[in-house]
């Protein structure tokens, strides 16, 4: 006997049937995403060139975990130090050229860190540390090609320091083989000037104030500064004598006091213009000598190892 089941039920069976298919899990078909060596080197480097060193980094460390037998992560590491550099944070520039060194300390790689080191106290104007690690670099590798480069930056690095003579026997030892040869003989008759600049005498300045206020900082012509100082010392002395002319002893020794203050103040002042004078011709001369070096192209593998050099005299 067949017992057949209302077309209702049916209807209502199929179609919960049909709902708990269209719910089921189903397999999902996504295209594989493929990370291209080169790609990925370039796609980091155009973050470094539009100056995004924070994406930068990112992409270089992205490239050293997923290529890292690839014969350019010992670049991809130098050039995140590069990035840390241009970005001012010179602690973790100098962590990676450490660490880049210490890797293989005969690699090419490892003399430009050792390069890289000094050049980041230099920027800094830590110009004492500077000096040690280019020093480092002629000693350790006294036949390469890094030398020249070397004592090009050393030539600066003392004329920072004013030592200008040292500056100009450094200049004089680059190579005529490095492109940095023209320029740097240029540079040692030019750094010599440093010894002749026009400066002026601080003790000089110190006794023309004590003579007569505000005559320190005419000599070096803050001519605003000397009004003061003559006007507010004369003023005082002024006061002083008349409170004492008029037995008015105790307002004469207040005033007195100040004046002492204010005399003594007048002779450091121009004592301590007279020296900002200074650092300002020596800086002034510096300036006309302009050095730009754009490290990038020194490790980019654009340019092996070379150096973009501007002028201006």
């Amino acid at each position: 006997m067949k017992h057949n089941l209302p077309i209702g039920k049916n209807v209502g069976f199929l179609l919960l049937l049909a709902l708990v298919m269209l719910w089921a899990p189903r397999p999902v078909l996504s295209e594989q995403i493929v990370i291209d060596a080169d790609e990925q080197f370039e796609f980091a480097r155009s973050f470094m060139d539009r100056g995004d060193y924070s994406l930068a980094i990112s992409e270089y460390e992205r490239f050293i975990y997923f290529f890292p037998n690839d014969r350019r992560v010992s670049l991809a590491r130098q050039l995140i130090g590069l990035c840390y550099l241009d970005h001012g944070k010179y602690d973790d520039a100098r962590n990676v050229f450490a660490k880049a060194y210490r890797a293989d300390p005969d690699s090419p790689v490892a003399k430009k860190a050792l390069f890289l080191t000094g050049e980041s106290y230099y920027i800094q104007g830590v110009y004492d540390k500077a000096e040690n690690f280019f020093d480092e670099v002629l000693k350790r590798h006294p036949s390469d090609a890094l030398r020249n480069k070397a004592l090009y930056r050393l030539g600066w690095t003392r004329m920072h320091e004013n030592r200008w003579r040292e500056a100009s026997e450094d200049f004089k030892r680059v190579g005529s083989e490095s492109p940095l040869s023209q320029r740097a003989r240029i540079l040692s008759v030019e750094s010599l000037k440093g010894e002749d600049l026009p400066y002026k005498d601080p003790t000089s300045a110190g006794v023309m104030a004590a003579v007569l206020p505000g005559l320190g900082h005419v000599y070096v012509s803050r001519y605003k500064d000397a009004v003061i100082a003559f006007l507010l010392n004369g003023l005082f002395i002024w006061a002083t004598v008349e409170a004492f002319n008029h037995d008015q002893n105790v307002l004469g020794g207040i005033l007195a006091f100040f004046e002492v203050g204010w005399y003594s103040g007048n002779i450091y002042s121009a004592v301590n213009v007279t020296h900002k004078w200074n650092r300002k011709v020596r800086d002034d001369f510096r300036k006309g000598l302009f050095d730009g070096v754009d490290l990038r192209l020194l490790s980019s593998g654009k340019m092996p190892a070379g150096l973009a050099l501007s002028f201006r005299f």
